[in-house]
């Protein structure tokens, strides 16, 4: 990765391979990794190549045993008191056999 630094007055883009394109503002250094815009921007009076940018031959490789990213939702609500503490049930009389009901005729 390099730094690449538009030294104009003017905002100037230039198109990656994949079809991205990338904007610089007047004075603005950006990393690109792309070697066909390194190549076309190098040949340019308007921009300036700067040093490499991070380190090469980095990685960690796969992690293990991490912990996954909290899902982007609305928080769980906080039980109230109420439905912490049971209430003691009522006693229910129990039912029985029904009686009919009489028709006053």
């Amino acid at each position: 990765m390099v730094k690449i630094t538009n030294i104009t007055d003017k905002r100037l883009s230039r198109r990656l391979p994949n079809g991205a394109i990338l904007n610089w503002s007047p004075g603005e250094s950006k990393d690109v990794e792309s070697k066909r815009v390194l190549e076309q921007v190098s040949r340019q009076e308007c921009f300036v190549v700067g040093e490499e940018v991070g380190k090469k031959d980095i990685g960690g490789g796969l992690k293990t045993h991490v912990r996954k990213p909290k899902a982007n939702r609305k928080p769980s609500r906080t039980k109230s008191k109420k439905d912490k503490v049971k209430a003691k049930p009522k006693s229910k009389k129990p039912k029985g056999l029904r009686k009919s009901k009489k028709r006053a005729d």
